[in-house]
């Protein structure tokens, strides 16, 4: 009776008269608990299904040493950009704009970068 009350005050009194009058409460709750249910599932299914795409896009045969990572970037203005890839240990500069990518010139390797420490010491005695 309590349901059939909730239902007059949401759904106004002529949707809820079309409600009939043979279930309980417990089986509205039921009846509620699978839709809830149900759409949980739905949830879950395309939260595992986004992951598998994921996955299955990136490809899992590389190692992380193989995988080209951008490890910083330069606008210039113009959607051009001065871009330093990383592969495994190698940096490459780029020349990035909208109808093409140039390589620069290859840099030094990762392990061989000074410390970013000592050029702020340098910049702050000018």
């Amino acid at each position: 009776m309590q349901l059939k009350c909730f239902f007059n005050i949401m759904l106004g009194h002529q949707l809820a008269s079309t409600i009939p009058q043979s279930y309980s409460d417990s089986d509205m709750l039921f009846l509620w608990l699978k839709v809830f249910g149900f759409i949980g599932l739905l949830c879950a299914s395309a939260y595992f299904l986004s992951i598998y795409s994921k996955k299955k896009r990136i490809g899992l045969s590389f190692s992380k040493s193989d995988k080209i990572l951008v490890s910083e970037t330069c606008s210039l203005g113009n959607r051009q950009f001065l871009m330093v890839a990383q592969c495994g240990d190698e940096r490459h500069l780029l020349g990035v704009s909208p109808n093409s990518i140039n390589h620069l010139a290859k840099l030094g390797d990762s392990s061989t970068l000074p410390h970013s420490g000592t050029d702020d010491k340098k910049s702050e005695n000018l």
